[in-house]
Order: structure tokens, then sequence, then C-alpha cells
């Protein structure tokens, strides 16, 4: 009798596990990609490729007047972060650099950054500028978290 009583207390319990289980498993895969589209501009780099890039984008580049008020980050970059996490795990962070590449497109070269503050020339990648970029300009003046 004490077994076919803890059955039934633990029964709509269990219920409760399977139902929100196959709730979630049919709500979060549903197939179809949520991703932007497929990241086909990530490039690794020489470090001489970077130098030549950074100092291509400071020969022109607009002077910053501004206080920075914020960075945007998207998926590239996070991919790209990843990458050279996976490739040197003793990376403490990450620096971005602005380029301007061989054909006078904006990019952004990405490296990691040791424990001293050091950029890790050893892995070294590009990205895009699409989307991207310190705030101002590219800030969201719709949301009140900054309060443009």
């Amino acid at each position: 009798m004490k077994n076919k009583k803890i059955f039934w207390t633990a029964l709509p319990f269990l219920a409760g596990v399977i139902f929100g289980i196959s709730l979630l498993g049919l709500l979060s895969f549903t197939g179809q990609s949520t991703s932007p589209g497929p990241i086909t501009v990530i490039a690794k780099i020489s470090s001489g490729d970077a130098f030549t890039y950074s100092q291509k984008y400071l020969k022109n580049a607009p002077p910053y007047t501004s206080i920075m008020k914020g960075f945007t980050v998207d998926l590239a970059e996070l991919t790209i972060m990843n990458s050279i996490l996976a490739a040197d795990p003793s990376a403490a962070g990450f620096r971005f650099y602005f380029g301007t590449d061989a054909s006078g497109t904006g990019i952004l070269i990405i490296c990691g950054v040791d424990a001293n503050g050091g950029d890790m020339a050893g892995t070294i990648f590009t990205a895009p500028t699409h989307n991207v970029g310190p705030c101002p300009p590219v800030c969201d003046i719709s949301k009140p978290i900054i309060g443009l």
C-alpha cells in the first residue's frame, strides 16, 4: 500500500518533467537556423598583413573626437574569439584593431591578448566591419541604455 501511495504521489511530478523536457525540445530545436547566415568572410592572416592593414587604415582614418560609449561585436567576431581561444587557451582576452584591406574595404583585425596585455600574434583574423564598431556611430539610439 505504501509503495502505491509513493507511485501516485510521484506520477504527476514525473509527468511534468517529461512534458517540460518535450516542450523545451519542441521549442528549442525546430531545425531552422537562427543565425544571420553563413560567415564566409573571416580570414586568418599573418602579423605582417595585420600591420599593413592597420597602417593603411590609420593613414586615412578620421580623427576620433567623441567619447566611446560602447562597442558592438557580432557573431563573426564571437566565432573568431572562440577560434583564437581554441588555438591558444592561454589567451586572457582579445583585441580589435581597425584596418583597411588591399581592396580598400574596412575590416577588423582580431588577436588574442596575453595575461600581461600584449598582443598574441600567433593567430590573427580579419572580419568585416558591417554593424560592428564603437558607439558612436554604431549605436542603438532607440533604446534607453546609454541615453543618446
